[in-house]
């Protein structure tokens, strides 16, 4: 009987088509800030269909932080279809969604964490 794990403070949902080259860092980023936080985080991975080794590269990261999962669309169906994919396999009590190259830095999230708490039903930068 597989054990269930305690629910994620944080779902950080990544669509990615075709960023291999891109996504090791990122990865790399998001998972040592929220170590360094003590931040209880799923990474979720959507590769929306990519034709390089996206999901090569995932697998290969996944298999050393159990904290990040791949969802492999079959076919490229868009940014904004791979970001409901995996809001909706989110796990997390809030979630985040992020590009692959890691352009937001994840310190940003203690400002919008801020304004959920403050009352917004939504934050963004």
């Amino acid at each position: 009987m597989s054990q269930m794990r305690p629910q994620p403070d944080l779902s950080i949902v990544i669509p990615a088509y075709n960023e291999a080259d891109r996504l090791t860092p990122t990865l790399r980023d998001y998972v040592a800030y929220c170590d360094a936080s003590g931040r209880a985080a799923e990474v979720i991975v959507v590769d929306d269909g990519s034709l390089d080794a996206t999901s090569v590269v995932v697998e290969r990261f996944a298999a050393e932080h159990p904290q990040v999962r791949l969802i492999r669309l079959a076919e490229n169906r868009g940014k904004g279809y791979a970001v409901r994919s995996g809001v909706v396999n989110a796990r997390g009590k809030l979630v985040l969604f992020a590009d692959a190259d890691g352009a937001t830095p994840l310190a940003e999230i203690e400002r919008l964490e801020a304004a959920l708490r403050d009352g917004a039903d939504l934050a963004g930068s």
